[in-house]
């Protein structure tokens, strides 16, 4: 892929993976992230294998200033941005009792507000391009989960976003398109074992069709695919990457998890 890309949220998990993906279409990649330390390590480690097509800038998308500095950096690449994806995102759970207005409000600024500001901050370039945005939801802005109303909200949020900017830039020839990521490896099995147990990994399969969880790098496919000239004629969607978790009846999968906690139990 000609030109640059700008992954926001890129200093590990799905984030790097995406940046990995499109790095290995030849694509220039401006890595943005809030964590510097970490930052700085996956930059490094892309260096040693893509050199100089590897950029990088440590941004907090809380405010204005951290898309601003963002926007700089990509206007500072060798070429102009063809893609941008956003996929930084703040998870902080809160119920609608213990979610106060602060928390609410940063939650949907870098989930919603940033992404637009990135967008409106980079429109010269994917407008002379004829670029792409990628946008990270995920399954919680339908299937909204317990304990995460600013979150749920957001990614709700995002795929009304998608739609809005695709019909709005449409006439220009920008695409934009949303992913909607289910359970995810984002850090790879290691990681997923140290944060959910040997129960609840074999109870997560049953809710998808496909009985299995994901990985970081399948969704990673899926946005470069929707980046690139073979989607030339799909905007405004949000595709699920679920492994039809999504389109799995509850019923069906209650049973599942029933009948599979039964044989655990012995």
């Amino acid at each position: 892929m000609n030109g640059c890309v700008v992954v926001t949220g890129s200093a590990h998990g799905i984030g790097t993976s995406i940046a990995k993906a499109f790095l290995s279409t030849g694509a220039r990649v401006l890595l943005a992230d809030v964590n510097e330390h970490l930052l700085t390590a996956t930059t490094s480690e892309l260096k040693d294998v893509y050199g100089d097509l590897v950029f990088s800038v440590a941004a907090d998308l809380s405010s204005p200033a951290g898309v601003e500095k963002v926007v700089a950096a990509a206007k500072q690449l060798p070429e102009r941005v063809v893609c941008i994806v956003n996929n930084a995102a703040d998870q902080t759970p809160g119920t609608t009792e213990t979610t106060s207005v602060d928390m609410f409000q940063r939650t949907m600024f870098i989930n919603v507000t940033a992404p637009f500001l990135l967008v409106q901050g980079l429109l010269d370039d994917l407008i002379a391009t004829k670029g792409t945005v990628v946008n990270v939801g995920s399954l919680v802005g339908n299937q909204p989960i317990p304990g995460r109303v600013a979150y749920n909200t957001s990614k709700a949020a995002i795929a009304g976003l998608t739609r809005s900017l695709a019909v709005d830039l449409g006439h220009t020839g920008i695409r934009v398109n949303a992913v909607a990521p289910g359970h995810i490896m984002t850090d790879g099995e290691e990681s997923w074992k140290a944060v959910y147990s040997d129960f609840q990994q074999s109870i997560f399969p049953t809710s998808y069709a496909l009985g299995r969880v994901g990985h970081a790098e399948e969704v990673a496919a899926a946005v470069v695919f929707l980046a690139s000239p073979a989607a030339h004629f799909i905007s405004g969607i949000t595709l699920p990457i679920d492994g039809g978790m999504s389109i799995l009846c509850p019923e069906t999968a209650s049973f599942t998890a029933a009948a599979v906690a039964r044989s655990l139990d012995g």
